[in-house]
């Protein structure tokens, strides 16, 4: 199945804009959440006042309740992050690791999922969401001993221009 668009979130790109957010460096986490944090995703992409959207991660909510295999409450970690220069010098792309993010469901099955959230980790419930994406148009459940592999797009998470 494929992924949506990632979306970043309006609180992203104001750090961006004022280098609060250091994208080049830091400990970044994808956590999956269920259909139920949409509302919450909606509001996070908010750029303008009054209504200021979700400045933390734990705001979101409706993260998928499991721990399973390497998948732990709070998300796993998003590796190889880097912010580089994009196609052509006046581009910059956000992107990790390009054999992706790979979760196991070994010790039970990851129920429920429908988006991915990245986000800085600065705590188990903290950090500032990034950006998120469907998975897929609805829910689904990945059962032992499987895998769900989020990979990203060769052009990266996004690009900023």
């Amino acid at each position: 199945m494929a992924a949506g668009t990632w979306k970043v979130f309006g609180v992203a790109k104001r750090r961006m804009g004022t280098a609060g957010l250091q994208l080049s460096s830091g400990t970044f986490k994808m956590a999956l959440h269920t259909t139920t944090a949409s509302a919450n995703l909606s509001i996070g992409r908010s750029v303008g006042a009054p209504n200021p959207g979700i400045t933390i991660w734990s705001s979101i909510g409706s993260e998928i309740g499991v721990s399973s295999g390497r998948y732990a409450v709070g998300g796993v970690a998003a590796g190889g992050v880097k912010w580089s220069v994009g196609a052509n010098t006046s581009t910059m792309k956000f992107y990790y690791t390009t054999t992706g993010v790979i979760i196991t469901a070994s010790a039970g099955s990851l129920t429920n999922v429908r988006y991915a959230v990245i986000r800085t980790s600065t705590a188990a419930a903290d950090g500032v969401p990034i950006c998120y994406a469907a998975l897929s148009t609805a829910q689904f459940t990945v059962t032992s001993p499987n895998t769900l592999t989020i990979l990203p797009a060769g052009t990266g998470v996004f690009t900023l221009g």
